[in-house]
């Protein structure tokens, strides 16, 4: 009965959409996280009956993929000035220990051992920034680099240490997530575009700022009430397929 394997793709498609779901509450707290949301397609139809108009009976469902939503979380003031936040669309631009170019909005920033400034799992943050013991960091809003440092006279005075420069995609959503709040290019995300903060549709800079989760959790409590019922509909639809086959094979006797 092909009602049973229909049936079966809406349960495999609902499991995924509370996969999803949960993985979006799980990273509530996590700093720049952006949620996703399951896109669904029907699968191919089969002619039914016989005449010049024969019916077309759907075969079920299939998750299309995951689109992400880069939509602007909330704005969380901290008190280290290692903090960034993006206001607006997008990316820190990050060289992983393995020397791999990889782009987030996570902007909760540290100095290593070396005086660089690192993401959390030690990838330098781009164009690098060196400091000393004892140096202030500054950034504006346009993301010019500014570097509070005490000469041998105990006079504080500020180096200009360059620019920082954010990175727009075409699509962001066609971003590959790789784990650790990052992303790499793709094909379908286009190429990336780097621009001086508030220049070529980039965000200003925040400093002592990070950006929070955009994850509601009331609106994916409500999606996985809806995702919970298509599941229930789905296996109710799976019981009555059998009852009748068992009716069916009643008949025989």
């Amino acid at each position: 009965m092909r009602a049973l394997y229909t049936a079966a793709t809406g349960m495999t498609g609902a499991q995924i959409q509370i996969e999803n779901i949960a993985n979006n509450l799980a990273n509530a707290s996590s700093t720049g996280f952006k949620k996703s949301r399951e896109t669904f397609a029907d699968l191919v139809y089969q002619k039914v009956g016989s005449g010049k108009e024969p019916m077309q009976v759907g075969s079920g469902t299939r998750v299309a993929g995951l689109a992400r939503d880069f939509a602007q979380g909330d704005t969380i003031p901290t008190s280290s000035p290692y903090d960034l936040l993006i206001d607006g669309p997008g990316f820190f631009k990050l060289t992983t220990p393995s020397d791999e170019t990889r782009y987030t909005r996570d902007g909760h920033f540290r100095v290593d051992g070396e005086g660089k400034v690192v993401s959390s799992d030690g990838s330098i943050l781009q164009p690098e920034v060196v400091l000393e013991p004892g140096d202030e960091l500054r950034v504006d809003s346009a993301g010019n680099i500014f570097i509070g440092r005490m000469d041998d006279s105990g006079t504080l005075s500020e180096i200009n240490a360059g620019q920082l420069t954010l990175v727009t995609f075409p699509n962001p959503a066609g971003l590959q997530a790789m784990g650790g709040n990052t992303f790499v290019q793709t094909t379908a995300s286009g190429e990336a575009r780097e621009a001086p903060p508030g220049q070529e549709g980039a965000g200003e800079v925040l400093q002592s700022y990070l950006e929070g989760s955009n994850v509601d959790a009331a609106e994916e409590l409500i999606s996985m009430i809806t995702a919970q019922r298509g599941y229930e509909l789905s296996s109710k639809v799976i019981q009555t397929a059998d009852e009748m086959m068992q009716t069916a094979a009643q008949l025989r006797r």
